[in-house]
């Protein structure tokens, strides 16, 4: 459980890397694909150095690279969108909107898998969307088109992670047990190829500045990318899944608390109190009964 908890408190910094880098320039498509490209290539060489036979690359089947690929796609639309989402509402409302994969998850299992959620779940969103509600009315006609589309954005983020979940699961279980570096690996670098072609399709070049940028996007792909998820999916391993769920709430807490000391970003008790319900909805939601 120790490394969930830690995962899931290095990645709640994720937002805040993004934030701060926009200053210097850096957008959010270039964000995205430092943070994959510096990470890849950690997990790569944290790969090459494993002793574990399947945290190769080379041993990974060839379905593991098409599922992979599947995984790329969703995870690149995961940060673009997401950080679109921070750049227009900030890191706290942009991470909490993401989480809302919970749901897309439990109903793709309704609708595929044959699952039957308990009472629990349905209290949950309704909870949930109460608080969504109860954060975003009082701002949505008068914060502006801005504010809206951050919103929108921030809403497709948790459309597109519970996609990159589920594809990602599915990578898992063909590469099988000890495959979780290559896996990663492989998800990285193809997400990077892909955010690449973005950054080269807008005209914008991939190189960054030397100074603070680089350093804010080097700790961003070492601390998010790698070992964020390093220590997530070993803690995965060892924890009941309806606990590892509660348990990743803390990134979006953290990523809220981050925003309201780091950036000073105003709040009233409205939007507090919509912050809570949407966090308990999902919490609720998480549970199996």
């Amino acid at each position: 459980m120790l490394p969930l908890l830690l995962g899931a408190f290095i990645i709640s910094f994720s937002s805040v890397f993004v934030k701060l880098v926009g200053p210097y320039g850096v957008s959010g498509d270039l964000a995205a694909f430092h943070r994959v490209f510096i990470g890849g290539i950690a997990l790569l060489l944290a790969s090459l150095l494993s002793r574990e036979p399947r945290s190769s690359i080379a041993a990974m089947p060839k379905s593991g690279y098409g599922w992979s690929m599947v995984c790329a796609v969703f995870f690149a639309a995961d940060l673009l969108a997401w950080h679109m989402s921070i750049h227009y509402i900030g890191p706290g409302l942009g991470t909490l909107f993401g989480n809302f994969q919970v749901f897309i998850l439990a109903f793709w299992g309704i609708l595929f898998l044959n699952e039957k959620p308990g009472l629990g779940f349905f209290l949950g969103l309704v909870l949930a969307l109460a608080g969504l509600l109860a954060i975003v009315a009082p701002e949505w006609t008068t914060a502006g088109p801005h504010y809206q589309i951050g919103v929108v954005f921030g809403l497709l983020t948790g459309v597109f992670y519970g996609g990159f979940i589920l594809a990602l699961g599915r990578s898992m279980a063909v590469c099988g047990e000890g495959s979780q570096l290559a896996v990663m690996t492989v998800n990285s670098l193809m997400t990077a190829a892909l955010l690449l072609v973005v950054l080269l399709l807008r005209g914008e070049s991939p190189l960054l500045s030397p100074g603070m940028p680089l350093l804010l996007m080097a700790g961003y792909g070492l601390s998010s990318q790698f070992v964020g998820w390093v220590l997530i999916s070993r803690g995965l391993r060892e924890t009941r899944m309806s606990l590892a769920g509660l348990i990743l709430l803390l990134a979006p807490v953290l990523a809220y608390v981050w925003d309201l000391s780091f950036f000073a970003k105003p709040a009233g008790v409205l939007e507090l109190l919509g912050v809570a319900a949407t966090l308990a909805g999902i919490a609720l939601g998480l549970r199996r009964k």
